[in-house]
């Protein structure tokens, strides 16, 4: 099942006009241009999931201290 969610990001006035100028350009909208662009660029869930339950890089810190 496909959900759709409103988000409201804040982005700047240039992302903003390049958006719509590349929406315009092509025949989508603005949300699935951004869909699209959103989903080429972050890691996959499992991607996710497999850096959440694995042990911390560096979980000792790099003075040896533990912090």
């Amino acid at each position: 099942m496909d959900h759709k969610v409103k988000i409201t990001p804040r982005i700047g006035t240039g992302v903003a006009r390049r958006l719509r100028l590349a929406a315009g350009l092509g025949s989508c909208s603005m949300s699935a241009l951004v869909d699209d662009a959103l989903d080429r660029v972050l890691p996959s869930l499992e991607e996710i999931r497999s850096q959440l339950a694995a042990p911390a890089a560096g979980e000792g810190g790099s003075d040896g201290r533990g912090r």
